[in-house]
């Protein structure tokens, strides 16, 4: 029922019921996404990548949210003909800002790190010999830095949508060609391979 008031001169008024309650108290806890994005190839080419990211949210105020991430994909690369499959898994760490409304925009900074293992699905000639690789498994260190900026769509109570796009730079640890063959008894060298790519995010939350 509506509450009601009686004036001196006995005219009833309703009284307005009281407003729902407030949005900006809903902030994320926990997401699942997909994204994409490439790293680096050793020939300078792009190597797509593709991943589920989990990401969890334990300080997540209403303006800022600290979080912690696992991420596991794969992509494949090509190089001198011969094709390799790759999969990667990163632990992060993120440090966002964002806006407390239903449509909520958010900015968020991320560092990560992991393994990075690659197969070669083919025979790669090893320049300068007439030496020739196939089947080869290796494994390395990765990490990743970015910011990416998007936006959570709620739906119903907690449950949303996100959407993002960034930057991201990743760098991982590449063996020279002579690593890759025994007989040759040269030194394994490594290298840097940094590549800056567009991410690209979209995920279900809580």
């Amino acid at each position: 029922l509506e509450p009601t008031t009686a004036s001196a001169s006995g005219v009833v008024a309703r009284q307005a019921p009281p407003s729902g309650p407030s949005f900006d108290h809903v902030t994320p806890s926990l997401e699942l996404s997909y994204e994409r994005f490439s790293a680096g190839n050793v020939d300078g080419s792009a190597m797509p990548l593709e991943a589920l990211q989990l990401d969890m949210y334990p300080v997540s105020w209403r303006w800022v949210r600290l979080g912690v991430d696992a991420e596991a994909g794969r992509g494949h690369a090509t190089l001198d003909g011969a094709n390799a499959s790759v999969k990667y898994g990163l632990l992060g760490a993120s440090l966002g800002v964002q806006v407390p409304t239903r449509i909520m925009p958010f900015v968020e900074g991320r560092v990560a790190g992991g393994v990075l293992g690659g197969t070669l699905d083919g025979a790669l000639a090893v320049p300068g010999t007439t030496a020739t690789v196939s089947g080869v498994s290796a494994a390395t260190w990765m990490y990743t830095r970015g910011v990416d900026a998007g936006v959570n769509l709620y739906a119903v109570s907690r449950l949303h949508l996100t959407l993002a796009l960034g930057w991201i730079r990743s760098t991982w640890g590449s063996a020279s060609y002579d690593a890759m063959i025994a007989a040759a008894g040269g030194n394994v060298q490594l290298k840097n391979v940094t590549h800056d790519s567009v991410l690209f995010k979209i995920g279900l939350g809580i």
